[in-house]
């Protein structure tokens, strides 16, 4: 995470990182199924570089300005229903600034959050078949609690390819989950736009797209953060471990 001593020079780093984000957001990938017509875009790339970079706050504050700047323009809604796009984007980003700033135990537990939320929510589809909807997102706080252990002990650093895999991979399922959740309340709760059996149909056509989508955003995602937080870690200014 960097620790750039001036203040000003923390907030000049992340708008230049929102003006990159906010030029990815109008890169599409895939569609949403619930967000007015969204894309996940390739934004999700560097999502959770976000949080390793400048921390939870400001992170999101990062990924925030991005989305607004692409909503500005026309590449991204957030009207409605398209608020979700804005909710997985701050989960995802404060998951992993939780990490990379040391609060292991309140990584972890955004994660646990999330899932609880999805799990007591009367929306929520908990199986498709004998499948629970949430066993990846459960995989992946199986994985990165191992990892915030072994970072938190010195077996690992948060240089560790091992450890930046492991935590953007939590920090997206954390981001998909929220939307969901989010996504949701918004579409059947607020605005109406589906009825209760309408969302619970709906849930078992995207249920295999995303681990799919989540797997190529970790793998990508990770490939880029790897190589960015080797090299920051060489500066002044940054943290190494």
């Amino acid at each position: 995470m960097l620790r750039l001593k001036r203040r000003s020079s923390l907030v000049a780093a992340a708008s230049v990182f929102a003006a990159l984000y906010a030029v990815l957001g109008a890169v599409p990938i895939s569609r949403l199924v619930l967000g007015q017509g969204n894309f996940l875009t390739a934004s999700n790339f560097v999502t959770p570089l976000a949080g390793m970079l400048f921390g939870p706050l400001v992170g999101a504050a990062s990924a925030i300005v991005g989305d607004v700047v692409d909503s500005g323009a026309g590449y991204v809604s957030l009207a409605g229903t398209g608020l979700a796009v804005l909710a997985a984007d701050v989960a995802t980003v404060v998951t992993a600034g939780l990490a990379f700033s040391g609060k292991r135990t309140a990584a972890a537990v955004a994660l646990v959050f999330v899932l609880v939320v999805y799990w007591v929510d009367p929306l929520s589809v908990l199986f498709v078949g004998p499948i629970p909807f949430t066993w990846l997102h459960m995989l992946s706080l199986g994985i990165l609690i191992p990892l915030l252990a072994l970072e938190g002990r010195g077996v690992i650093t948060k240089l560790n390819p091992v450890f930046v895999t492991g935590v953007t991979f939590a920090a997206l399922m954390c981001g998909q989950l929220t939307g969901t959740v989010v996504g949701q309340n918004l579409a059947v709760r607020v605005y109406g736009v589906l009825s209760v059996q309408d969302w619970r149909n709906l849930v078992p056509v995207f249920f295999p797209l995303y681990p799919v989508e989540r797997m190529f955003f970790t793998a990508v995602g990770s490939l880029v953060s790897v190589p960015v937080m080797r090299a920051l870690s060489q500066r002044r200014g940054s943290v190494p471990k």
